[in-house]
């Protein structure tokens, strides 16, 4: 239990200080991800501290940017390939929205050294 907490606690550190180290290591792990599917569901997972959640046709769920989730409508297909930034999002069968995480990131950053700044 103290392992976990002091994890925790070294994350919300990381976190708040706009550490490039953190936003890095962010974007590695979001390029790891690979899901496809139809969207079937999505759900405000509460368990997970209210992460929005999408959830596939393969019964699998995954966990998605709260700008995206908004986007999304069951019934789309999404496309997450390994080792790519970019998250594919389809309506009717025409690419409609690439999510790119590089972007994502990078903006956060920015906002957080805007905050910094202050």
């Amino acid at each position: 239990l103290f392992v976990i907490l002091l994890t925790a606690m070294a994350f919300w550190a990381n976190y708040l200080s706009g550490n490039e180290a953190f936003y890095k290591r962010a974007l590695e792990n979001s390029k790891e991800e690979s899901y496809s599917g139809i969207v079937i569901e999505k759900y405000i997972d509460s368990s997970q501290h209210c992460t929005p959640m999408i959830k596939f046709t393969s019964n699998t769920s995954n966990a998605a940017i709260n700008s995206f989730w908004d986007e999304v409508e069951v019934g789309d297909s999404i496309v997450k390939v390994k080792d790519q930034p970019n998250i594919y999002l389809y309506k009717n069968n025409q690419l409609k929205q690439v999510f790119d995480y590089n972007v994502y990131y990078q903006n956060l950053k920015a906002r957080k050294s805007n905050i910094n700044k202050k």
